[in-house]
């Protein structure tokens, strides 16, 4: 929801805070001046500043909101700006603050099921190094040694100057739709991980569909927005082309599969939302499910890459002790 901004807990205070005072009975801009007080980021505490005088002098939060992008998404705003013109705002307050926790608690099981794997990548980068200087060491003369890490850093010098190049050309594609596009629809190719990605991008699709249905927005914004929360121009582009269909009244469901691929689950389960008339907590369970599938899937490429990567370590150890102590063997039968 604040993809690449401040600390996602604070807002999630904020946000809770703000709506319960709301419902005690406080007024919204006696509410933002008491919260403009409180120890927080100093973007997030002069957004609060200026939308308590804003709002105080008869201007809409949402509005001031809009003015803070850096803090506040689309789709924060669009949620907020819905409550105000249904009278329903600590509700959607309160609504968002859930949709961030449900983001917060998401990013923290994407970082908790990568870490190991993270760790590993650094160890395929360090060993092979240490085990080489040490190996020099022990069969060489320091000198050596430090000569052996002398041409190793400078090897990963240049694989940073690589990865650096490749970054810089990354984002350079993406600055055109059909880059974006490109890339995202490669990413979702990707064996395994690919999975993972879909996973997660549509969970995050009917999470927002959920809260910004339940919000009160149209639904050709809710699509709109909620293919923006996607993470996947790929996906959103799917998302993006149902909405043509859903101004000209065809059903939700429907609209979907003719904006491209849509997994079959999601699409049941909004059928039976449109069914039954429970549209949000339909596809709130929907999204509960996709987040579960992708913590299961990166809990499976976690033991996958395990063994992969020791052994691949274990093997360059070996080939470097091999090397390192055949020439040291050598040059003690030769001397003989």
């Amino acid at each position: 929801m604040f993809g690449g901004m401040l600390g996602l807990d604070q807002r999630v205070v904020f946000l809770r805070e703000l709506a319960t005072m709301v419902d005690s009975g406080i007024s919204l801009g006696e509410a933002l001046g008491l919260l403009s007080t409180r120890p927080g980021s100093p973007e997030l505490r002069a957004s609060i500043t200026e939308a308590a005088k804003r709002v105080s002098s008869g201007e809409r939060f949402s509005d001031v909101m809009e003015r803070h992008p850096k803090v506040y998404t689309r789709l924060n705003c669009a949620m907020v700006r819905a409550g105000e013109e249904s009278g329903r705002l600590d509700e959607n307050l309160s609504e968002a603050a859930d949709y961030l926790e449900r983001e917060v608690a998401l990013r923290q099981m994407i970082s908790r099921e990568t870490f190991y794997p993270k760790i590993l990548l650094v160890a395929v980068l360090i060993i092979p190094l240490a085990t080489k200087v040490a190996i020099t060491w022990l069969t060489g003369s320091p000198a050596a040694a430090f000569g052996v890490m002398g041409q190793a850093l400078l090897g990963y010098l240049g694989l940073v100057v690589v990865i650096a190049g490749l970054v810089v050309a990354y984002r350079e594609l993406r600055k055109s739709e059909q880059g974006a596009q490109t890339i995202d629809g490669l990413k979702l190719r990707i064996p395994v991980v690919g999975a993972v990605i879909s996973q997660l991008s549509w969970s995050k699709v009917c999470r927002a569909v959920s809260a910004l249905y339940k919000a009160g927005l149209s639904s050709d914004e809710t699509l709109r927005l909620a293919g923006q929360s996607s993470g996947n121009r790929s996906i959103e582009a799917v998302v993006r082309g149902a909405i043509p269909h859903v101004q000209k009244g065809t059903p939700l469901s429907e609209a979907l599969t003719k904006g491209g691929y849509v997994p079959d689950l999601p699409l049941r389960m909004l059928q039976t939302g449109e069914q039954t008339g429970d549209i949000d907590m339909t596809l709130a369970k929907v999204a509960d499910y996709f987040e579960e599938q992708s913590k299961v899937s990166l809990h499976r490429m976690s033991l996958l890459i395990t063994p992969i990567v020791i052994v691949i370590m274990g093997v360059v150890v070996l080939m470097l002790a091999g090397q390192a102590y055949g020439g040291y063997f050598n040059e003690m039968i030769d001397g003989e």
